[in-house]
């Protein structure tokens, strides 16, 4: 089931294509400080888009709504063998420790940071990252054992990482890399916000970061198009009909409701049990 997932995402390789969609229209009670979340917005500063929004806009956008739940409480405990399985499968599960690692700066402890910064540092080891990549990592673990940064600083340094150093790596011309790690970041990013928000006085902040059906049918696009016959139909199937309720959800013009963001996590949670 995971090599058929894979098979699905990897699909997407190479450059990605422009996503004709146009930008969701700001509700009318919208937070200026908070905008929609745009293709333009994940795009950032490089060519590739990057499919989770930067970790300084979630912090943003979570505090706005006045949610107190800690992102870092909220995260499942992963059975992964970072140094084990092929490179995509490595790819996915960066991602999935990448988004841990970024949404849960602020809260949390300090082994759970370093674990999650061996964790990656073993990923992209095996993904061909190159040496610098490695230093960088291995000089976040030794600033965080001795605390010689805060935590807004580490949050400023990861939104870096993120957004600009990793989709910059060349992982020895696998052009496929980053859209797999991207894919693993967004799932994990989408399932851990909506989890956070069910107990939010205002979801209108911080729901936004899940209205992006742009970047939803990046994915779509992909199966639909270049992945459909590299998977058994009853797994492209259930990839479909999961992102197709995502993107239903991400065009509600209306606050999503209980039951909306229960689905997103089912729904999120499926596909990473695949994973």
């Amino acid at each position: 089931m995971l090599t058929s997932l894979i098979a699905l995402l990897v699909a997407c390789t190479g450059e990605p294509k422009p996503v004709e969609a146009p930008d969701p229209e700001p509700a009318a009670d919208a937070n200026p400080e908070v905008p929609p979340v745009t293709t333009d917005d994940l795009q950032q500063t490089n060519e590739k888009v990057a499919l989770v929004p930067s970790p300084m806009e979630t912090q943003r956008a979570l505090e706005a709504s006045g949610i107190q739940t800690q992102l870092a409480t909220l995260i499942p405990k992963h059975d992964f063998d970072m140094a084990s399985g092929d490179t995509d499968q490595a790819a996915i599960r960066t991602g999935v420790v990448l988004a841990d690692l970024l949404l849960t700066t602020k809260g949390a402890s300090k082994p759970e940071i370093v674990s999650r910064l061996n964790d990656i540092a073993t990923g992209m080891d095996q993904l061909g990252g190159g040496a610098d990549i490695q230093a960088t990592l291995k000089d976040f673990v030794e600033r965080v054992q001795t605390d010689a940064v805060s935590r807004d600083e580490l949050l400023k340094e990861f939104d870096e990482l993120s957004g600009v150093m990793i989709p910059e790596l060349e992982f020895n011309g696998q052009d496929r890399i980053v859209p797999l790690i991207e894919a693993g970041s967004w799932l994990e990013g989408a399932n851990l916000v909506a989890r956070a928000i069910k107990a939010a006085p205002d979801r209108s902040a911080a729901e936004r970061l899940l209205k992006a059906p742009s970047v939803v049918d990046y994915f779509i696009k992909y199966v639909r198009e270049e992945g459909a016959d590299k998977a058994p139909p009853a797994v492209t199937k259930k990839l479909k009909e999961a992102l197709l309720t995502l993107k239903g959800l991400a065009e509600k013009t209306e606050p999503l409701t209980d039951e909306d963001i229960d689905t997103v996590i089912r729904v999120t949670d499926d596909v990473l049990a695949l994973m």
